[in-house]
């Protein structure tokens, strides 16, 4: 048999190959976007996005060439690997038996499995990989449009709307296209199909083998963390080739019961569920009734509530693909050329939640599911201090050596800049009103709330702002249970002119 730990981490080889495909595709698409703003005429724009179209698919068929061979490889040796395991574990029971299974190099029927298995394998490896091209592309494609809409119809500056075009890629770049039209990115759909085809080729040959050594009845592994359709026949076992009763004892069929076979069933997709000989009367169970109930029961503590194992995978598996999501986001930017800060930040605090997580839960930390190609060390330390760099920004209010405050978002080249009732904690946010003719300043509490609002003019109605020489003056921003309820307007003090003197 194959243990579910074996499962877990069995695709790990060809999906962080393909991984790397991912990673190193989104990097030059997140470049060609990047250079999007150097092109300003329609026509010019046509033609260096038809351009740049062919040259992304290009290079994507020579990404997928690259690693073509590589993946045969992988996969066939994780195939063979697999197989040759779950026969040996097997041959130990049958052995224990007083049984004699031949070996799998002079075995027919078993090599023509193995070799039919594999062949499978690779072509639904080999049919998802093919619509790589024209997924990827289209992704691309769709991604420079709106960007350029964007920008064209001025709804955002051109660093903003690339911005917003790599992190919707980074985010979920699809990779494959099923004949269903559901789309997926490579590594989740090469880690499905190596499980998949790898899982059900093992099954097949186990079969195989229960048939030559005359065994009828087979004992399905258990572990914690099953889908709760799985959970309800893992652990048990059953009668190949329809009910039966023995010793008074009644054994379901294998197929029905457990689904096998079919996609949603053992050794079906994603399932790392397994199954071994049994011997009624000779063999023991593995999972008892009561062990059973134990794996399936709310026994993990997270947060004051208790969970099973199977929600505390999912959790973890969603905290695993923040961490990547941000990682993926961090090198995307910097590739385009725009601000990485804010996915910096997030990539800070997202791998802080897992690293609590896993502690809280006492899960195995799994690197392999938040790896992503070319964010090794020194990506890593860069990122970290500017996320340090950002916080350490808004954790108070910071002064220039002049005893003016020091903005920490600077608007003022912003067509239609937008000034949030809730921010960061202890921002300081310039923007430009009156068409560039006053300055306005907005200042954040503790807790992210717009508090007060300077300015150096009068809002163009000086009969409403009759303060100071100019008009300047300042609003007092008050809160009732959540809700901004009124703005009064008053004269600056003398601490708020010398703090605000760069702008009076």
């Amino acid at each position: 048999m194959l243990t579910p730990d074996y499962l877990d981490t069995l695709p790990d080889a060809a999906a962080e190959l393909w991984q790397q495909v991912e990673d190193d595709i989104l990097r030059d698409i997140a470049r060609r976007i990047g250079k999007a703003g150097t092109v300003t005429e329609t026509a010019a724009w046509q033609a260096w996005r038809y351009e740049q179209i062919q040259a992304c698919r290009q290079d994507v068929v020579r990404l997928l060439a690259k690693y073509s061979g590589k993946s045969r490889d992988v996969i066939r040796q994780t195939l063979l690997d697999a197989a040759l395991t779950t026969l040996a574990a097997d041959d130990v029971i049958y052995r224990d038996a007083g049984l004699s299974p031949s070996p799998i190099e002079e075995n027919a029927t078993l090599n023509n499995l193995l070799n039919a298995g594999y062949r499978q394998t690779l072509g639904t490896w080999q049919n998802l990989t093919a619509t790589t091209a024209n997924t990827v592309t289209g992704e691309f494609e769709r991604a420079l449009d709106r960007a350029w809409l964007q920008v064209s119809s001025g709804a955002f500056d051109y660093k903003t709307a690339v911005k917003r075009a790599v992190d919707g890629l980074a985010g979920h770049m699809a990779g494959v296209t099923y004949p269903s039209g559901h789309k997926d990115t490579l590594e989740v759909a090469v880690r499905r199909a190596v499980l998949t085809g790898t899982n059900q080729t093992c099954a097949k040959l186990q079969l195989a083998r229960a048939e030559e050594m005359g065994c009828e009845y087979v004992e399905v592994s258990a572990h914690a963390g099953a889908r709760p359709e799985h959970a309800l026949w893992q652990g048990k076992v059953y009668h190949i080739g329809g009910t039966v009763e023995l010793d008074g004892v009644w054994y379901e069929d294998f197929e029905t019961a457990t689904g096998y076979g079919t996609g949603a069933g053992l050794c079906g997709w994603n399932c790392r569920h397994n199954f071994y000989p049994f011997f009624p009367g000779v063999s023991v169970r593995n999972y008892t009734d009561e062990r059973l109930a134990e794996l399936n029961a709310r026994a993990v503590g997270y947060n004051g509530r208790l969970y099973t194992w199977y929600e505390i995978s999912q959790m973890q598996r969603a905290l695993e693909r923040r961490v990547r999501k941000y990682k993926r986001r961090y090198l995307a930017e910097d590739a385009a050329g725009v601000d990485s800060t804010a996915a910096a930040v997030k990539l800070r605090a997202a791998r802080k939640d897992l690293k609590d997580f896993v502690q809280a839960t006492g899960r195995r930390n799994d690197s392999a599911r938040t790896s992503v190609s070319g964010f090794g060390h020194s990506q890593a330390s860069k990122a970290t201090a500017v996320a340090r760099k950002e916080i350490e920004k808004y954790s108070a209010y910071h002064y220039n050596k002049n005893g003016t405050i020091a903005v920490t978002d600077d608007r003022t080249g912003q067509a239609h800049p937008k000034t949030n009732a809730t921010y960061k904690p202890f921002a300081v946010v310039d923007t430009l009103s009156q068409q560039g003719k006053q300055h306005d300043r907005t200042f954040y509490d503790a807790e992210g709330r717009m508090i007060r609002q300077v300015s150096n003019g009068p809002h163009g109605n000086p009969k409403k702002h009759p303060f100071g020489q100019h008009g300047e003056h300042a609003h007092d921003i008050l809160w009732e249970d959540g809700v901004i309820i009124d703005r009064p307007v008053r004269e600056l003090t003398d601490e708020e002119r010398k703090e605000n003197a760069d702008i009076l």
